[in-house]
């Protein structure tokens, strides 16, 4: 019996251990699933967007004044002299051009090693005006002061004044009006610094340009409406038309970073560059009057700060640093399209802009048109080109989409 059992036992020690290698050559003998593979990370990325900018208001002189009658300013000259008690200044020592809308426009990609990238990117905003008319029909007195060189053409040496409008004796008035159009293009190479989790940061290094143009326009005119004696009669009139434009183009290098802070679906990115370079600048001058009833020749180049002493087209090159700054605010939806908005600022650090090329210290011996028949210049050639360089900004807010795949 002891035998019986213990062959039994035998036997089923031997079965199970059969089955046990059975079962270990079976699962030995299937195929091994492959673990899912990780989805790419998007490299190539593309935005667009809207902007609402402000850009620094354009500078002005004194181009335009008045007096208060009985006042000292009455009594001298003509006048509305700078300088003297009871002179009003009644032109704007700036026009401001309000909003400007625009668009800006990215593209890049990260490369086979995802460490470095290259983007291009570029920005415009619309052209923009801005106008200030003053008129006057012989009810309140308007006159173009300015600064009188020896020997004088007429006109009180010194602080004096040309007359527009003058009650009792001419109607006649002043219109100034600006425009400008800003834009830019840059490429960059980047450099992934950073990019651990939810947080990324990126060195980058590129060309920038940036091309501003500005022009400004200044429109005078007297008409005579009261003859006085010895001078010109009813109906003789006067008309001047002064026009200052600048561009400037900007090339540099330049160097930033940006970075970016994901919360969830949300995020929020800074970015800070600066670019160091040349800004090739353009002054452009010309003008020209038109005469009925005075006895002078009815045409002649230059108008009243346009002279044949500045008229004509200056260049130079100068030094420039743009720095630019933005922040950012987006939400991501899983097919790769964000909505963003955000603010940007840009500065220029030297730029020509037309209303600091007037030269209001004036010779008006060669205008003929103005100093009589026959006249040329004698004594100092003024106006002269100016080259005055100021800074620029130009600030907004952003609102647009992007899409990585």
């Amino acid at each position: 019996m002891r035998k019986i059992i213990g062959a039994i036992i035998a036997v089923l020690l031997v079965a199970m251990a059969g089955v046990g290698l059975c079962r270990k050559a079976n699962a030995a003998d299937l195929p091994v699933k492959a673990p899912p593979k990780p989805v790419a990370a998007p490299t190539w990325w593309v935005s667009g967007g809207a902007l609402l900018w402000w850009v620094k208001s354009a500078p002005l002189p004194p181009t335009l004044t008045s007096f208060i009658p009985g006042s000292p300013s009455a009594a001298a000259g003509a006048g509305g002299e700078l300088g003297v008690p009871g002179t009003i200044v009644v032109s704007p020592d700036h026009l401001g051009y309000g909003t400007l809308p625009g668009g800006r426009f990215t593209v890049g990609s990260w490369l086979a090693d995802p460490r470095f990238g290259i983007e291009a990117e570029g920005f415009f905003l619309g052209s923009k005006g801005a106008s200030f008319p003053q008129f006057s029909n012989n009810s309140i007195p308007l006159l173009v002061p300015f600064n009188n060189l020896p020997p004088g053409a007429g006109f009180p040496l010194g602080s004096s004044s040309f007359v527009l409008a003058l009650p009792s004796f001419a109607a006649g008035g002043q219109s100034i009006s600006s425009s400008l159009k800003l834009w830019g293009i840059e490429s960059n190479g980047l450099y992934r610094a950073w990019g651990g989790g939810t947080q990324s940061v990126s060195i980058l290094a590129g060309f920038r340009y940036i091309d501003l143009r500005e022009g400004l326009s200044i429109f005078s005119t007297e008409n005579i409406v009261n003859a006085v004696l010895g001078g010109p009669p009813v109906g003789a009139n006067f008309a001047a038309t002064d026009n200052f434009s600048t561009k400037n183009q900007f090339f540099g290098a330049q160097i930033g970073v940006k970075a970016q802070q994901q919360f969830g679906q949300f995020d929020i990115s800074g970015l800070a560059k600066v670019a160091l370079g040349d800004n090739y600048q353009t002054v452009s001058i010309n003008g020209f009057s038109t005469a009925a009833g005075f006895g002078t020749p009815p045409f002649s180049p230059g108008g009243i700060f346009s002279q044949i002493t500045n008229i004509g087209q200056q260049t130079r090159n100068q030094f420039a640093v743009v720095p630019r700054a933005e922040i950012e605010a987006g939400y991501r939806f899983q097919n790769g399209v964000r909505l963003f908005a955000g603010y940007d600022f840009l500065y220029i650090s030297n730029v020509v802009r037309p209303g600091n090329q007037i030269d209001t210290t004036i010779n008006f011996t060669s205008n003929p048109t103005i100093a009589g028949a026959g006249s040329t210049l004698t004594g100092p050639a003024r106006p002269t080109p100016q080259f005055s360089g100021s800074s620029f900004w130009a600030q907004g807010v952003k609102l647009g989409a992007s899409y990585a795949f």
